[in-house]
C-alpha cells in the first residue's frame, strides 16, 4: 500500500515505515503531523487518483530530525576575462517517518518495532554528526590533550 503526497512543492511516494527527506517543516522533533494533500492512493488491486487531491485521505508522519543537505556549488565563468564566481548552498530539510496511511476506508499503520528502529537510527546519525566536529583550542585544553609533535622540515629528507 502506498500513496503519492505533495509537501513543500514536491511529490513523494509514501509507504508505511519509509523515511523521507522533505523540505524544512516548522515542527519539533518527535511531533506528529498529518499531510492532507494526497494525490494518489493504491493498494494491491485498487488505485484511486484525486482531482487534484483525494477527499478524506491522509498520511500521518512523525518528525525525526532537522538537518542540511550536502553543499551544492554553482559556478559562473566567462572565457578570456578572468571572471569566475563560485557559490555554495545547503538546503534545509526535515526527515520524517511515515506512520500511517489512510484513504478510501482503508488504513495501514506502522509496526512498533520498525518505528523504534527508525527513531534509533535517526538519533544515532544525529549523535554521530555532533561528534564529527573538530575540537576547539579551549576544549582541547580542558580535556588535557597534549600538543601534537611538530616535525622539522628537514627531518623527512634525512630519514630517506
Amino acid at each position: 500500500m502506498y500513496s503519492i503526497v505533495e509537501t513543500g512543492g514536491f511529490q513523494y511516494r509514501a509507504e508505511v515505515g519509509k523515511m523521507l527527506k522533505v523540505p524544512s517543516v516548522d515542527a519539533e522533533v518527535g511531533s506528529n503531523l498529518e499531510i492532507k494533500s494526497v494525490l494518489l492512493f493504491a493498494d494491491g488491486e485498487f488505485v484511486s487518483v484525486g482531482t487534484p487531491v483525494l477527499d478524506g485521505a491522509s498520511v500521518k508522519v512523525e518528525v525525526l530530525a532537522h538537518d542540511k543537505a550536502d553543499k551544492v556549488f554553482t559556478v559562473k565563468k566567462k572565457r578570456r576575462t578572468r571572471y569566475e564566481r563560485r557559490h555554495g548552498h545547503r538546503q534545509d530539510y526535515t526527515e520524517v517517518l511515515i506512520t500511517e496511511i489512510s484513504a478510501a476506508g482503508k488504513n495501514e499503520k506502522i509496526d512498533p518495532q520498525v518505528a523504534v528502529r527508525q527513531r534509533a537510527r535517526a538519533a544515532s546519525l544525529a549523535k554521530q554528526k555532533e561528534q564529527g566536529h573538530p575540537l576547539t583550542r579551549k576544549e582541547k585544553i580542558a580535556a588535557g590533550l597534549p600538543k601534537p609533535e611538530r616535525k622539522k622540515s628537514g627531518a623527512a629528507k634525512k630519514e630517506d
